[in-house]
């Protein structure tokens, strides 16, 4: 009996920790998405304050993702997932002026674009601007484009849209879908 309970006792031990390492990648990616989205909300007033250190914070938290986290299914297309974030976002933190950053949040949003697609993060949608062209991750269906900001504000159309984000669920710096 004795020998039972602590076999139980272990395998819940490793589910759990396993559970948790399976939302790591998700923790991981909605950390990362609230960066972008300061990001995407600065370019989209045509501001250019802490676009830099927003793009290191997704640097940093880039070299975190962790493959072996995802599922089976959604491992190959992934697999280059860390890599470009990391490029782009590299690129991103060491950008000038407000046309170098947009061009490289443009090359950070096709990983992330990808990603969303696939995943459904709830309350994130994708659109897209076919006169960027560029695709980038926004809330809500009132498009905001960050590649033209105040000239072309409204420039753009939902490509797919997140889960539903409910009244308890919004996302913030501490989300955790």
């Amino acid at each position: 009996m004795k020998r039972s309970i602590i076999v139980l006792t272990m395998a819940m031990m490793i589910l759990s920790l396993s559970l948790f390492a399976e939302n790591s990648f998700d923790e991981t990616m909605n950390k990362i998405t609230v960066e972008y989205m300061k990001i995407k909300d600065t370019l989209t007033n045509d501001k250019t304050d802490n676009i830099n250190n927003n793009a290191k914070s997704i640097l940093k938290l880039s070299k975190k993702l962790n493959l072996k986290n995802v599922a089976e299914e959604h491992q190959a297309h992934f697999k280059k997932l860390p890599m470009n974030i990391s490029a782009a976002s590299k690129d991103l933190s060491k950008a000038k002026d407000i046309k170098a950053m947009r061009k490289a949040f443009n090359d950070l949003s096709k990983p992330m674009a990808m990603w969303a697609t696939m995943m459904k993060p709830a309350g994130i949608n994708v659109a897209y601007c076919s006169m960027n062209p560029g695709s980038w991750l926004q809330t809500g269906k009132e498009i905001r484009n960050p590649y033209y900001g105040a000239s072309m504000l409204k420039c753009g159309e939902i490509v797919s849209v997140g889960a539903k984000a409910t009244e308890e669920h919004v996302c913030d710096e501490n989300c955790k879908h």
